[in-house]
């Protein structure tokens, strides 16, 4: 896992549009570095709200190094079926 994922990398592990990321950002939800090209989350805001998300969902705890697995997975599937 990079150290920081863009706002499109955050959408496919939040299962949420870039849009409503940039919008959890500016709410103060998710914290977020502001670039030219947009935005960066940085690597522990994004295992913070990667793992609320799978706790709340799937119910159970993972370690870092599993949550950083299925975030990989899920960059490199997306990335796959997008083609980017």
């Amino acid at each position: 896992m990079d150290d920081q994922l863009s706002t499109k990398e955050m959408s496919w592990i939040l299962g949420r549009s870039q849009g409503s990321v940039r919008d959890m950002i500016r709410d103060g939800e998710l914290e977020a570095a502001r670039i030219v090209s947009g935005f960066r989350i940085p690597k522990d805001e994004v295992l913070r709200v990667a793992r609320q998300r799978v706790e709340a969902e799937a119910g159970r705890k993972l370690s870092d190094r599993q949550l950083e697995t299925l975030i990989d997975e899920v960059i490199a599937t997306n990335r796959a079926a997008t083609g980017g």
